[in-house]
């Protein structure tokens, strides 16, 4: 028993070096209420990050407020880019219930070769943090990277 253990640790550890690492994390922030996405990457590229709330409104770039109360808190582009990682983050502090659809856009490198870069999303819907990595591709839109609920007000009430 112990041998499998351990020889499955191995495995995995050795498969773990042959993956790209994602971006490392950065330091979480302290759990705010309502909706928080953010988007975070290393690579010298401009990824977008695109939520549709219930009503089917979406937060991106180009649309940075939304009817229910979304904003566009950070967005990250070429121009003025530092080194070091990149985050955009949409929010609502008041997040009308139903199902929210997270989306990820590789527009374009900022001068560099990239073609696919590895990204985390972060999710926080009322202090409850769920974590998902993934690449993107140069081009190649992700509509649907992430989907989630919020609960009706009442349905979140800690008793």
């Amino acid at each position: 028993m112990r041998r499998a253990a351990l020889g499955l640790l191995v495995l995995a550890t050795a498969c773990a070096r042959h993956a790209s690492p994602p971006p490392p994390a950065a330091s979480p922030e302290p759990p705010r209420p309502g909706v928080t996405v953010t988007l975070r990457w290393t690579a010298a590229v401009d990824l977008d990050l695109y939520v549709t709330d219930p009503a089917l409104e979406t937060v991106y770039f180009a649309n940075p407020r939304t009817a229910s109360g979304g904003i566009l808190e950070r967005d990250a582009r070429c121009a003025g880019r530092e080194a070091g990682e990149q985050v955009e983050r949409a929010r609502w502090t008041s997040p009308p219930p139903g199902r929210y659809r997270v989306g990820v856009d590789f527009l374009e490198t900022c001068g560099g070769a990239s073609e696919e870069v590895p990204y985390t999303l972060l999710v926080e819907v009322d202090g409850v943090r769920q974590e998902l990595t993934g690449r993107a591709r140069l081009a190649e839109r992700q509509p649907l990277v992430l989907e989630f609920r919020v609960a009706a007000p009442a349905a979140r009430e800690v008793r």
